[in-house]
């Protein structure tokens, strides 16, 4: 009798330690965190790509950090602040930033943020989606 509880506790216990524990490994490249570079901006099925750079003009990017915060640049502004995710990849930004003059490119990205409300991973693409049916791309910027 001792052997056959022995066998039934040796089946069972590893399904009960198991239980409610998630994994501790996290794949890099599903994870929002690090740092994002401007590929392309999606509006209304038109894709519009990343300009070539110029001196005085910034790549624009996107550093989502732990805890909360966020820094990016657009064309010729700094940028912080904050995001949420939550279920179904929602995601909500907030922050503030220089006021200096943006390229058109740069405008696709200042414009944009406000509406961001769905946030998708790809391999090493992030894509922002916005509430009015727009797209910004990002490639992983790898350290």
């Amino acid at each position: 009798m001792k052997n056959v509880k022995f066998r039934i506790f040796a089946i069972i216990f590893p399904l009960l330690v198991s239980c409610g524990k998630t994994a501790t490994t996290v794949n890099s490249d599903k994870e929002i965190t690090g740092n994002w570079l401007l590929e392309s901006v999606v509006q209304q099925n038109d894709t519009i790509h990343r300009p070539s750079k110029k001196n005085g003009i910034y790549d624009i990017s996107i550093t989502f950090k732990e805890k909360g915060e966020l820094e990016a640049t657009s064309s010729t502004n700094y940028l912080t602040g904050f995001y949420e995710t939550a279920q179904l990849n929602s995601i909500q930004l907030d922050g503030d930033g220089t006021e200096r003059k943006e390229t058109p490119w740069g405008n696709l990205f200042i414009n944009a943020l406000p509406h961001v409300n769905i946030y998708d991973l790809k391999s090493n693409k992030l894509i922002l989606s916005c509430d009015n049916d727009s797209q910004l791309i990002f490639d992983r910027v790898q350290k």
